[in-house]
């Protein structure tokens, strides 16, 4: 008996993965809209519309589906509408499955994920993923496929996008039923089921029945379970208004009615869903149903019946290169002739289903070499990449290396400049310092010669005053008048001088002192500013008057104040640090 279970799961990936886009904007009127689109300039406006022209017509015809969506890529490109380009770039990816053109679904998965990379677009960019998952699955590469699925899991996870989480759950389900790994399908669909309930999501929780159907099944062959998963699925797709997914139920049943050999029931569901698919006008799906009524008159012996719906199906296999198509209903052929005793028209068939299985083989190694071939293209360009990488980081290091130099000479330059102009303002400073103390002495010894000579001119008249003095006077008490007076004044007007001065040029000396050392004479305070102008004790004398021996005993008194015992300590040196 035939069972064309093959054909069945390459669609329930298809539908498992279109669903994710379509987000209720299936029933849409390709012709409404095609009015709507003549009639709008606005270029954001036209690119949605085109968007939505492609949802609209996927499930009909996948080629006018993916031009809307390349038109409506063109169209974003255009006006910088970012969402819509790599929406419609999704669309593309999804038509391009939908016919059978896994290698460019790959491709342009890969332009989703950098455009989508290059926005941030977290959600896209696991759209591009698992388009490329999908098209891996088609390629026979599960191994690449469920690495996409399960990157996209953390992502789900991370974000808490549970109906998301859901239906890759249900898609990794079905990489396991296409590998006949129906535990771990069994694992995975159910985990994807549990959140179907959990949001009451109606399009996961028919798919996921569906999934769970086909697992008991092909997988253990217990149709009671299969039956009553199916049946869940059919509920809850009546629910959503998808008329595909019902047929596609419909159509299970009345399989497993068949198998159990319960003929008026499976004519019942087959009948059903060849009524649903009429309706769609989808050939490829009225395929799988001309197959299955070739199969169900065969076994009822209708053999004129069953040769019609067998042709039927065969024309639209050949069609379409449906070989797996081909494959079936040339086997019901085959068997009918048999049956009619026609061993020239079962030798035809059997021609036709040896051709059909070398095609499918052919396919199928075509498939392999290109798992093997994709695998190493990507392998190959992950080198060249990292190749890339590494010439990149090289030439960043390099031009690192380079500003680090340049920027260690430019500081280090700077650095030299700035000790050189440092150097000099020091010696400037030195200069100025040197120049202002010499200022300062020749100021004072300026000062001192001054008041010399206004002494002397004052001793003139004095003596002139004497020599015009009666001549009574007591001369000798006149020289000693005259002596006192000349001192008590040049020593007053000097000293007072003197101070206005040395007070100008040593503003802070005079505070200083007296706040450490609030004992000091006045006459101290005048050897102290005295020694700080480095004068020596012969020109202070020379200066004051005083005799030698007197300022080096008042020199000692200072040296015991200041507590300058040790011999070596310089009293000058010290003067001139306050």
């Amino acid at each position: 008996m035939v069972i064309p279970s093959q054909r069945r799961l390459c669609l329930l990936v298809l539908n498992l993965f279109i669903m994710s886009f379509l987000n209720g904007q299936t029933n849409l009127n390709p012709d409404s809209l095609n009015v709507i689109l003549q009639n709008t300039k606005d270029e954001t406006a036209r690119a949605r519309l085109l968007l939505r022209l492609s949802m609209a017509e996927e499930l009909r015809d996948p080629g006018i589906a993916y031009k809307y969506a390349e038109q409506a890529r063109l169209i974003a490109q255009r006006a910088d509408y970012d969402s819509a380009e790599v929406r419609s770039m999704i669309l593309m990816g999804t038509n391009l499955i939908r016919m059978h053109k896994p290698k460019e679904a790959i491709e342009i998965g890969i332009q989703i994920i950098e455009k989508a990379t290059r926005y941030n677009m977290q959600l896209e960019i696991a759209d591009g993923r698992g388009l490329m998952a999908v098209a891996y699955a088609l390629g026979g590469d599960f191994d690449n496929s469920s690495k996409l699925y399960f990157e996209n899991l953390k992502l789900y996870e991370k974000l808490n996008e549970r109906r998301l989480l859901g239906s890759t759950l249900g898609n990794i389900g079905v990489d396991f039923i296409e590998q006949q790994t129906y535990k771990k399908a069994l694992e995975y669909t159910k985990r994807a089921l549990d959140i179907g309930l959990e949001i009451n999501d109606l399009t996961l929780q028919t798919d996921q029945f569906n999934n769970l159907a086909a697992i008991y099944e092909s997988g253990f062959a217990d149709y009671t379970n299969a039956l009553n998963n199916y049946f869940k699925a059919y509920s809850v797709a009546i629910k959503t208004g998808d008329i595909q997914q019902q047929g596609t139920i419909l159509l299970n049943i009345g399989h497993i009615y068949l198998v159990k050999k319960k003929y008026d029931s499976a004519y019942n569901y087959l009948n059903q869903s060849f009524l649903l698919y009429k309706k769609l006008d989808n050939p490829i799906l009225l395929a799988d149903s001309y197959t299955f009524f070739g199969s169900y008159y065969f076994q009822t012996a209708d053999y004129v019946k069953g040769k019609q719906f067998a042709l039927s199906a065969l024309e639209i296999g050949r069609k379409y290169g449906l070989q797996q198509s081909i494959i079936d209903v040339s086997n019901i052929l085959h068997k009918i002739c048999l049956s009619e005793n026609d061993t020239a028209g079962a030798y035809h068939y059997h021609i036709i289903l040896s051709a059909a299985k070398d095609s499918l083989y052919k396919m199928q190694k075509q498939k392999e070499l290109f798992r093997i071939e994709f695998q190493y293209s990507q392998e190959k360009i992950a080198k060249e990449q990292k190749l890339r990488q590494l010439s990149n980081y090289f030439i960043l290091g390099f031009i690192i290396l380079g500003l680090i130099s340049g920027l260690s000479i430019i500081i280090l330059f700077n650095s030299r400049q700035k000790i050189k102009i440092k150097n000099t303002l020091l010696e400037k400073e030195k200069v100025e310092t040197n120049l202002k103390f010499k200022s300062k002495e020749l100021s004072i010894n300026l000062l001192a010669l001054l008041k010399k000579n206004e002494l002397i001119t004052e001793i003139s008249q004095k003596l002139s005053e004497i020599e015009n003095a009666p001549s009574n006077t007591d001369l000798k008490e006149a020289a000693a008048k005259l002596r006192r007076d000349v001192k008590n004044n040049s020593d007053d007007r000097l000293w007072q001088e003197f101070t206005i001065r040395f007070s100008e040029t040593n503003s802070e000396f005079y505070e200083i002192l007296l706040t450490r050392y609030p004992d000091l004479s006045q006459s101290e305070l005048k050897l102290c500013a005295y020694l700080r102008l480095n004068m020596s004790t012969k020109e202070i004398s020379d200066l004051t008057g005083q005799r030698t021996e007197s300022l080096e005993k008042a020199r000692y008194r200072l040296r015991k104040k200041f507590g300058l015992t040790n011999s070596e300590s310089n009293l000058v040196a010290f003067l001139s640090q306050i």
